[in-house]
């Protein structure tokens, strides 16, 4: 999810093929590869991988405001960003 102010002339706030563009080597990064043995996540965790993505992607979108991550469709974790968070407020898995 992302926040900020609407871009007056497109009418939205940042075109999601510019935020898959972005994302894309980070993804390259976690697909088919043991996600324990990425630098900075703690035991492939489903909230340690979020934060690495947060880490990752956040300066390349300032405007991300959550991350959602499911491990299946009854269970995964949403990180939420405040202003200038530095650590993410983790919620529920």
């Amino acid at each position: 999810m992302l926040t900020g102010s609407l871009d007056r002339t497109m009418g939205w706030l940042l075109d999601f093929g510019d935020v898959k563009d972005r994302f894309k080597p980070i993804y390259r990064q976690l697909d088919h590869n043991p996600l324990d043995k990425l630098a900075g996540v703690r035991d492939g965790h489903s909230q340690s991988v979020v934060e690495w993505v947060h880490a990752h992607l956040s300066p390349l979108v300032p405007e991300l405001a959550r991350i959602d991550l499911m491990e299946n469709a009854h269970q995964g974790v949403s990180l939420l960003f405040h202003d200038d968070m530095r650590w993410p407020l983790l919620q529920g898995e």
